[in-house]
């Protein structure tokens, strides 16, 4: 037995009429989806870095407001010690620049106070404080209470705490201050 293959017949269209259209408009279209698959994931990756950042930048607060309330929480003891610069306690003076910025041997032994808590993976926030000069509340001739211009009533101490925190990044600083009245 002998089997006779036939040529095959030839489609009707003709090959020299075909020009490709089809390869180049599949290439067009994967490229054009290549370029929004690209777009995104980049959009994606700034997100991330955004959201990143944020959470960074509220570990610091967190930690800068931990430190100022242990700051003022050493404000309530019956007696302060000698705000003589040493180990955070500093009197006011008007230095150009802020005092966490000072080398120690401008703010006297130890310029802040580690914060005793724990914050796992950021450098301790620190704190210090400041003695301002005392607020003199007198009473006006009218019989209130002003700042000036009459007798003395009494003498308020007025106390500065400058708290800074610390994100995972180092350059994350989030610097926060009171008042605080004693």
């Amino acid at each position: 037995m002998i089997m006779r293959h036939e040529p095959l017949k030839q489609s009707s269209g003709r090959r020299e009429n075909q020009s490709g259209a089809a390869l180049v408009m599949s290439l067009v279209l994967l490229l054009i989806l290549t370029l929004i698959g690209i777009a995104a994931l980049r959009n994606t990756a700034m997100q991330e870095r955004m959201a990143g950042s944020l959470q960074d930048q509220n570990l610091a607060f967190q930690s800068a407001e931990a430190a100022l309330r242990e700051g003022e929480a050493a404000l309530d003891v019956a007696v302060l010690p000698e705000f003589n610069g040493a180990n955070g306690w500093h009197a006011w003076t008007s230095t150009s620049k802020p005092r966490w910025e000072q080398s120690p041997s401008e703010t006297g032994r130890g310029g802040a106070i580690n914060y005793s808590g724990e914050y796992e993976g950021v450098v301790a926030p620190q704190f210090f404080i400041e003695q301002l000069p005392a607020v003199v509340v007198e009473e006006t001739p009218g019989g209130s209470r002003a700042l000036g211009g009459g007798e003395a009533l009494e003498e308020i101490d007025i106390y500065r705490v400058t708290a800074r925190g610390f994100g995972r990044n180092p350059g994350t600083v989030v610097i926060l201050q009171s008042v605080y009245r004693r």
